[in-house]
């Protein structure tokens, strides 16, 4: 059975070299279930890991740095985004971070394919902050670099970019509309692993899923 792995990161700025990392969202997914036992979004959003990071500590310790631009942008966004900025006390440093990360791919096991919204930015950042733990060799034996692969870059290619990469992926628009919130990271990993689901269950002439 195939096992892939998807993560999601929030972080301030843009910058992939200095940008701290806010937090991910990340599980594996099996492409069986599309077809036999579709995942909904319910399910994935309650039982998605996350892991939120110091940015003092990356910052302090690691050399990252934000712009004033940067945190403009953030509180233009809803409150319940805004909130992701706050410190708390769950706040992971960056040892502490990548360990969780990897501790999760340790109990995975073999990872046929890794995803990303986007392979120049979350894959980037995440593997700066490997390396600069030391993990970078682990880390790349679970996630081998030629095996990543791009949600959006899927998209565009199976409906030769006629398509919004940020389609809604469920039947039940209004539910969507109400449910999803834009740049939070658990519910933008779950939206990518259902937009699969619904390529995938259309390419198999299936219907999609309600919610």
């Amino acid at each position: 059975m195939r096992k892939d792995f998807i993560y999601d990161l929030e972080t301030i700025g843009a910058n992939v070299f200095v940008c701290p990392i806010i937090d991910i969202a990340y599980r594996t997914f099996s492409w069986d279930r599309f077809t036999d036992q579709p995942y909904s979004f319910a399910e994935l959003t309650n039982t998605m890991q996350t892991a939120k990071a110091s940015v003092k500590d990356q910052m302090d310790n690691y050399n990252c740095s934000f712009r004033k631009d940067d945190v403009a942008w953030w509180e233009s966004l809803p409150k319940e985004a805004r909130d992701k900025m706050k410190p708390s006390s769950n706040d992971l440093t960056v040892t502490e971070f990548c360990d969780t990360i990897l501790s999760y791919l340790r109990e995975a096991g073999k990872i046929d394919y890794s995803w990303s919204r986007g392979n120049t930015f979350d894959p980037v950042i995440l593997s700066r902050h490997m390396l600069s733990t030391s993990n970078i060799n682990e880390f790349d034996k679970s996630l081998k670099f030629w095996k990543v692969r791009d949600v959006r870059t899927h998209i565009d290619a199976k409906f030769n970019y006629t398509t919004r990469s940020g389609f809604v992926p469920v039947a039940d628009e209004d539910y969507w509309d109400k449910a999803f919130i834009a740049h939070d990271s658990t519910h933008d990993v779950a939206a990518d692993i259902l937009r699969l689901q619904a390529i995938h269950r259309a390419e198999n002439d299936l219907e999609q899923v309600e919610r």
